[in-house]
């Protein structure tokens, strides 16, 4: 949901830049929604798996993502995500492809191959390169103090001017860079990298050349995102997710679980996967700039591991601090019964129930 809103207010700034200066969607912390508590995977398979949390009073949808799990063997600058887009084999230079669609998801055609990669602006394709408003996947950023780099490498003309916006901790943070080529040259490739600091578990950044005209080259060719990383530090990457679903179905039941079937190139080889789950809903009562409200959020419930080869599954500590008994001893007492569903039962009668995140059997 935050990718989205953020993709709204930058296209703003594709039609209109005055708009898009008053345009601020913003994200603010919630005393009204509490963390979710999720429960473990069930129907696991090699490739698939149901997640489970118990619902959220308040809530108007939940956001699910799922991830593999990376560990740094010891000190040095690690490449997080790298994609070249190599999933492009069509257009051309002289005729490119495209450009009737507002908006094309890059990992669900195949044009990339990691996770979250999204074109907006009625994007061109040639082989291996996109033009319009590239969106990156979720990130997972916090190690080093939040520093990381992007490294971008554009197939655009001289002079022109490549804008990257990075959405994580506080505001976001805006690079304006000019494309330099070989003097000798007014189009080609160059490549640039750029340093921010503003890294969290759920980064994600924008790029666009603002220069761009009709019939000339403004190509983004690869991405890549490194940052230096100590021996142990943990890397979270993005392999599906849902950021929308709804709180309730059309007949007012709770919805508390979201099926998941993986692709399989995306867990390079990994039989391990995590999810965890946060609540939302839309203030209307504090208009978040152009907007007519404000996208309010709950924390991060903790991380559920899914043994995809063993096809088991449990709720394990927090990943990002490490202190799973106090983040608990944070939540308020639930001691309502809910059924295997995650729906709440008011008079549990004999049957298999969850209380107090745990399995109970109740015999009348």
């Amino acid at each position: 949901m935050k990718h989205f809103y953020a993709i709204i207010t930058c296209l703003l700034l594709v039609c209109s830049p005055v708009l898009a200066q008053k345009a601020q969607v913003q994200r603010k912390a919630s005393a009204t929604l509490e963390r979710p508590v999720v429960l473990p995977a069930t129907d696991i398979t090699s490739n698939a798996f149901t997640a489970n949390w118990q619902p959220v009073d308040g809530a108007e949808a939940y956001c699910v993502f799922v991830y593999i799990k990376d560990v740094a063997p010891g000190d040095g600058e690690y490449t997080i995500i790298d994609e070249d887009f190599n999933g492009i084999d069509f257009g051309s230079l002289i005729e490119p492809a495209g450009g009737d669609e507002y908006g094309v998801n890059l990992s669900d055609m195949g044009y990339a191959f990691t996770y979250g990669w999204e074109i907006y602006a009625y994007p061109n394709f040639v082989p291996s390169m996109v033009a319009g408003l590239l969106y990156s996947p979720y990130l997972d950023l916090e190690n080093n103090g939040g520093n990381y780099r992007v490294h971008i490498t554009t197939y655009a003309n001289r002079d022109d001017q490549i804008r990257v916006e990075s959405h994580g901790s506080g505001e976001k943070q805006v690079v304006i860079y000019t494309v330099e080529i070989d003097e000798y040259q007014s189009t080609g490739m160059s490549t640039k990298t750029l340093e921010f600091d503003n890294g969290t578990r759920d980064l994600f950044f924008s790029a666009i050349n603002v220069t761009a005209e009709v019939g000339q080259a403004d190509y983004i060719d690869r991405v890549q995102v490194t940052q230096d990383l100590q021996a142990g530090d943990v890397v979270y990457t993005t392999v599906a997710s849902d950021e929308a679903v709804m709180a309730e179905d059309d007949w007012g039941n709770q919805i508390t679980s979201k099926r998941f079937t993986l692709n399989n190139g995306y867990l390079n080889g990994k039989t391990e996967v995590y999810y965890d789950v946060y609540a939302a809903y839309d203030d209307w009562s504090t208009p978040g700039g152009s907007t007519p409200y404000t996208l309010v959020t709950s924390p991060y419930s903790q991380k559920v591991l899914v043994d995809l080869a063993k096809r088991t599954s449990e709720v394990v500590e927090d990943p990002f601090t490490g202190i799973s008994e106090v983040q608990t001893a944070k939540l308020p007492v639930d001691d309502n019964y809910y059924d295997l569903t995650g729906r709440r039962v008011i008079n549990p009668a004999q049957g298999i129930y969850i209380h107090q995140g745990k399995k109970v059997i109740i015999n009348n």
